[in-house]
């Protein structure tokens, strides 16, 4: 997307998909709430104008995925310089390797931000349940608890979620849009605007 793609610096993938392209269209979306380019007449800004971005694949083109493609995610990342980990996505069963991974890129230096799911309960949700993965919640127009939004003492942070305007493929996937931007809902959008300000924050507090 051109509004995001001159901020990708490097790419990655550890899915079955046989290369790291979106072609779902979710990912476009999230890096957008991140990165998209600001001051440019076109479409959104992004949280964070200065971010460069890892473009780690670890879904398939669906939008499903295994919890080991996630993990080998996590430890690259943990290896290679990043500095925050947005995950919008997430399941309702966890794993000890799961668990151990978020410790890992923890331990490293990294802030890891997950989406809170979109259940609207309070039952755990991973990888955002971990106590080293901050947990983000949705919110709405009035700066409520979106209705769809997961909750609970294990949530960390609320941000908006509902009818978020960024960046989709123009055409060819699921989630695509003529115009290259489209407005979505979920907790997968709020955590990228946690992600954004932790990447904003990162400079001024290096330790």
């Amino acid at each position: 997307h051109p509004d995001v793609s001159s901020k990708v610096v490097t790419s990655i993938n550890f899915s079955s998909s046989p290369d790291a392209h979106d072609r779902y269209g979710h990912g476009t979306h999230v890096a957008g709430i991140v990165a998209a380019l600001t001051d440019n007449a076109l479409g959104v800004a992004g949280m964070a104008p200065e971010v460069r971005l890892a473009n780690v694949k670890v879904l398939g083109d669906s939008g499903g995925g295994s919890w080991s493609w996630v993990i080998a995610g996590i430890l690259w990342a943990a290896d290679n310089g990043v500095h925050v980990i947005n995950m919008s996505l997430g399941g309702n069963t966890g794993s000890q390797a799961l668990e151990d991974a978020i410790n890992y890129a923890w331990s490293k230096g990294l802030v890891v931000v997950a989406a809170a799911g979109n259940s609207g309960s309070s039952s755990p949700f991973y990888p955002a349940f971990y106590p080293n993965c901050i947990a983000v919640a949705a919110t709405d127009i009035n700066d409520q608890k979106a209705s769809f939004s997961n909750y609970g003492d294990w949530v960390d942070l609320a941000a908006p979620g509902a009818a978020i305007l960024s960046t989709v493929p123009v055409g060819g996937s699921p989630i695509g849009d003529p115009s290259g931007y489209k407005n979505l809902s979920g907790t997968s959008m709020a955590a990228p605007h946690v992600a954004g300000l932790a990447a904003l924050l990162f400079p001024l507090m290096p330790d």
